[in-house]
C-alpha cells in the first residue's frame, strides 16, 4: 500500500541524534500509512548503523536509501524528495525531533480541507544538545492564513511543514545555495496556498555539529542573500514570483545593515555592502543607504 505521507529525513553525523529524529516519526497516530524515507549522507561516524538497525526494526515503515557516496546536502535532499510516493511530503532532518504524536494527522486533514493549500506548518520549540529547552512557543490553536505570493516572506521551519507531493524536478540554482528550506517554500508557492496551524508539533536542536550554527552573524546574513539571489536568477520562478523574491532581497538588504549599524559594528556594515555588490543595486547606493541609516539612528 502507498503512502499517504512519506517522512523526508536527511542525515549527516547525526549519530547522537538520529534515534531520536526516527522514533518521532514512527510514533505518530494516524488513520492513513506512512513511510520515512531516509537519506543518510556517508557519515564518518555510527549514523549508518544506527539507521539501519532502526529501519529492520520498523520494517516496512523505513525506506533507508543508499550510501554509495557523499551527496552533499542539496542533492541528498533531492534525491530524498524523488523517492517519496505518498501524496504529501513532511520534513524532519536527523538533528531535530517531533514531540506530537497527531502531528502528521492534524496537518493533512487540514490539507484534505482545503484542496487549493499546498502546505501547512507549525511553530517549533528550539532545544540543546541534550534536548533541554532553550526557546518555548505556545500553542495558541489559531489557524493563520497566507497567499502564495506571502510565501517569500514567510520563516516555515524545515521540521514543521507538510506539502503536496508536487516537486518533479529541482532547477540547477538550487544546487547553488545553502538556504534549502526557502528555496523550497519558494518552489511550492507556484501550487497553492498555505496556512500556519497553531500547534507546537517538534523541536529544532541547535548543536555544535549544525552547519548553521557555526555560522557567525555575517555569514548567515549572506547565506539568506545568496539564496535569495540565486532564487531571483532563477528562470523556474515565474515573473510575480521574482517580484516578491526581489521586494524580501531589497527587505534583508536594508535590514542587516540597520542592525549592523544599531550594534556599531560598521565593519561589518562595509563587508556586508560589499557583498551586495552585484545584484540590482551598486556599491555606492548601498553606502548611501548605510549612511541614511545611520544618521537616522
Amino acid at each position: 500500500m502507498e503512502p499517504t505521507v512519506s517522512i523526508c529525513m536527511s542525515t549527516h553525523r547525526h549519530e547522537r541524534y538520529v534515534t531520536q529524529a526516527i522514533e518521532g516519526v514512527m510514533m505518530q497516530q494516524t488513520s492513513f500509512p506512512i513511510q520515512l524515507v531516509i537519506g543518510e549522507d556517508l557519515s564518518d561516524d555510527s549514523t549508518r548503523l544506527v539507521c539501519e538497525e532502526l529501519a529492520e526494526r520498523y520494517s516496512p515503515h523505513i525506506k533507508l536509501l543508499p550510501s554509495d557516496k557523499n551527496y552533499g546536502q542539496n542533492h541528498n535532499l533531492s534525491r530524498i524528495i524523488h523517492a517519496c510516493t505518498g501524496k504529501y511530503i513532511a520534513m524532519c532532518e536527523g538533528d531535530d525531533y517531533w514531540i506530537d504524536p497527531a502531528k502528521l494527522q492534524k496537518q493533512v486533514e487540514f490539507l484534505e480541507a482545503h484542496p487549493n493549500y499546498v502546505m501547512c506548518f507549525h511553530p517549533i520549540n528550539t532545544v540543546d544538545p541534550e534536548s533541554r529547552l532553550l526557546e518555548e512557543q505556545i500553542a495558541d490553536g489559531k489557524v493563520i492564513h497566507y497567499r502564495a505570493m506571502e510565501f517569500f516572506h514567510l520563516f516555515v521551519p524545515t521540521l514543521s511543514i507538510v506539502f503536496r507531493n508536487c516537486l518533479d524536478q529541482f532547477p540547477e540554482e538550487f544546487f547553488k545555495i545553502k538556504s534549502t528550506d526557502a528555496f523550497i517554500v519558494g518552489m511550492l508557492s507556484g501550487f497553492g496556498d498555505g496556512a500556519r496551524l497553531g500547534f507546537v508539533g517538534g523541536c529544532y536542536r541547535k548543536h555544535e555539529g549544525g552547519l548553521y550554527n557555526q555560522l557567525t552573524v555575517l555569514n548567515k546574513y549572506k547565506q539568506a542573500i545568496h539564496t535569495r539571489r540565486w532564487m531571483w536568477r532563477s528562470a523556474y520562478f515565474r515573473k510575480e514570483q521574482r517580484r516578491e523574491i526581489k521586494r524580501e532581497l531589497r527587505r534583508r538588504e536594508l535590514l542587516y545593515l540597520k542592525i549592523f549599524l544599531k550594534k556599531k559594528q560598521l565593519l561589518n556594515c562595509v563587508r556586508l555592502s560589499l557583498f551586495y555588490v552585484g545584484l540590482d543595486l551598486t556599491a555606492a547606493d548601498y553606502c548611501i543607504s548605510a549612511f541614511t541609516l545611520y544618521i537616522n539612528l
